[in-house]
């Protein structure tokens, strides 16, 4: 079996990244606003689970080492990025994280995609702002619920 033609993209950002885990997808809502903006700006607090607002890293052939390059540079201080005219893709710990991201980040893009219809021409969807993001990210790094086996 030959290796994915995506192999400079994911050995570029494992290197890059120190991540352990890469989900990359064409999923439809994430790669449909990735042809429309530079950003997914932060429409909603989830975007703090991948450190604030998500870069489209520019467009290049898909399997390309300028590809790789433009992912890795939209990665930077992120988890998740899109990629112009391409799809989507997510790092993590671990794959169940990578791919929780990934389902997260395909919901935000779908959130976005609909504020912006809805707004129409005239208006803008409400975005929050950075210091609300890190606020949420701080919550975010000890929510949900804890075992303990004592």
């Amino acid at each position: 079996m030959r290796p994915t033609s995506e192999m400079p993209l994911h050995l570029g950002v494992y290197a890059a990244t120190g991540a352990l885990a890469i989900v990359h997808t064409h999923s439809v809502a994430a790669t449909a606003l990735s042809t429309l903006t530079d950003e997914l700006p932060a429409i909603h607090y989830q975007v703090a689970m991948f450190g604030g607002p998500v870069a489209v890293a520019p467009y290049a052939t898909y399997g390309s080492e300028e590809l790789a390059r433009n992912v890795v540079a939209a990665l930077r201080e992120r988890t998740a990025c899109l990629m112009a005219s391409h799809g989507a893709a997510t790092t993590g710990p671990d794959l169940r994280s990578a791919l929780t991201g990934s389902r997260y980040l395909e919901w935000l893009c779908e959130v976005y995609l609909r504020a912006l219809a809805a707004a129409g021409p005239h208006r803008a969807p409400r975005l929050l702002p950075a210091d609300e993001v890190a606020l949420v990210a701080g919550r975010l790094a000890g929510y949900g619920q804890r075992a303990s086996f004592s």
